[in-house]
């Protein structure tokens, strides 16, 4: 992943050094479980771990002779040892009855449970940031949108809500396959069969790395348990990506009711010095998209043929490393957005009050047919009197008040419903108070034991 993208707390981690370290702790767990079988002495295990090392300059000497990267580190530490004293023929023990994926499989899972955890926790970080801002704007009205057209009143804290559900599910679906995708290894020998090898090496190494032994391999894992973690990386980024879109038509210019952090000198455009362009939420769109195509990536490596070929091998190296850095810096990015953004809850209101008051059509609606008119007549009545509040730019509530129900009813709904009963059906807060009240004692039960 390109600097721009990576957050510090993965700077260096997806490297040839850090991976190589992995390589060396799964081996190093393999020697251990060989020692707890008896089939090499407590002395050559601890002297290999004394010793054990290597060096990228002379591993990639090497791989340029084998054109094998795995088998070049395996060389490399063994020369490492010899050259520290150890004698050659307990060098020889490391990784001596393993196949390549035995140490790169429980590697590469490590690496992506690391990963996977500082991403759980970014992602907790951006639900409680959404939180903070739902309770603070729990009463800001604001106009909800169906089909992109003006629907009915919500409030900016309860579509905060929203996303911070979707943002908690996203978590718990994250830590789920961290646990039951992820968090196992193998060590079965080159077709998975334990030729040569006791099978129990295999469930000891991986209990030492704080892994599950599979109950059944080829000479690799099975590709299903990355592209489901990558999966699960993708909803969440998806979710960041609603979350933008959603900030993002709230920022245009004839809504005006948010605006990105920006820098004191920040430049929206080369040419336009008055602009002031939502690059980030645009940013977090474009990059969800990104995401999409690494998961297509995931998907098609699960098709390894017979137990085993390396079709999956080139693409992992870029995909797994970037979706998990891009997915970190899209969670970190959005919980910076919401926590910093400029809210303009009077503009909200002015744009829920551009609909002429015609979100209370259902209510209108509702009111009239509880007092006896037909459903039908109430629905045509409150129809045909938004379409004219909008189109006059009249307030529904006196559209409607002087005009007759139907051709054949000429009486009119100020005649049915009276005075403060009629204007509180205008009134939005009243109309959405109650469950508004019950989405939030859901998020805050902590709030409702208080009071």
């Amino acid at each position: 992943m390109i600097p721009r993208y990576t957050p510090k707390e993965v700077r260096g981690f997806w490297t040839d050094r850090t991976k190589l370290k992995y390589w060396l702790k799964v081996e190093l767990a393999a020697l251990w479980a060989r020692m707890k079988l008896d089939e090499i002495s407590a002395e050559c295990y601890k002297a290999i771990c004394r010793h054990a090392g290597f060096t990228l300059k002379r591993i990639g000497e090497l791989e340029a002779i084998s054109d094998h990267d795995l088998a070049a580190f395996v060389d490399c530490v063994r020369e490492t040892l010899c050259q520290k004293g150890v004698k050659r023929q307990r060098a020889e023990e490391v990784h001596k009855r393993l196949t390549s994926y035995d140490t790169e499989d429980p590697a590469l899972m490590l690496m992506l449970i690391k990963v996977g955890r500082l991403i759980v926790e970014a992602l907790q970080k951006l639900e409680d940031a959404l939180l903070v801002k739902a309770q603070e704007y729990k009463w800001t009205l604001v106009t909800a949108r169906t089909h992109g057209q003006a629907a009915e009143p919500t409030t900016f804290g309860k579509e905060l809500l929203v996303f911070a559900y979707a943002v908690r599910r996203a978590k718990e679906r994250l830590e789920w396959s961290i646990e039951h995708d992820l968090r196992y290894g193998k060590m079965s020998g080159a077709v998975g069969t334990y030729a040569g090898m006791n099978p129990e090496l295999e469930t000891l190494a991986c209990q030492r790395l704080g892994l599950k032994p599979a109950l059944v391999s080829t000479q690799i894992l099975q590709r299903d348990r990355h592209a489901a973690f990558l999966a699960n990386l993708v909803i969440a980024t998806s979710t960041i990506e609603q979350i933008a879109r959603t900030f993002w038509v709230r920022m245009r210019f004839e809504v005006m009711e948010l605006q990105e952090p920006r820098r004191p000198k920040q430049k929206g455009s080369s040419a336009m010095p008055h602009k002031k362009n939502p690059i980030l939420t645009e940013r977090l769109i474009g990059l969800a998209r990104v995401m999409r195509g690494y998961l297509q990536t995931a998907l098609e490596n699960i098709a390894t043929h017979e137990d085993r070929e390396i079709s999956q091998s080139g693409p992992e190296r870029i995909i797994l490393p970037d979706a998990t850095t891009l997915a970190l810096y899209m969670t970190q990015k959005i919980t910076s957005i919401v926590s910093r953004m400029k809210v303009f809850p009077e503009r909200m209101r002015e744009n829920l009050d551009m609909s002429q008051g015609t979100w209370a059509g259902q209510r209108v609606r509702y009111a009239l047919v509880e007092v006896g008119v037909p459903d039908a007549v109430a629905y045509e009545l409150v129809q045909r009197a938004s379409f004219e509040a909008v189109s006059q730019r009249k307030p529904l509530a006196k559209v409607l008040w002087a005009m007759p129900l139907s051709e054949s009813d000429q009486r009119r709904p100020g005649d049915i419903i009276h005075g403060a009963a009629y204007r509180n059906l205008f009134d939005p807060q009243s109309y959405i108070k109650d469950g508004v009240e019950t989405i939030f004692e859901r998020f805050f039960p902590e709030e409702v034991a208080k009071n």
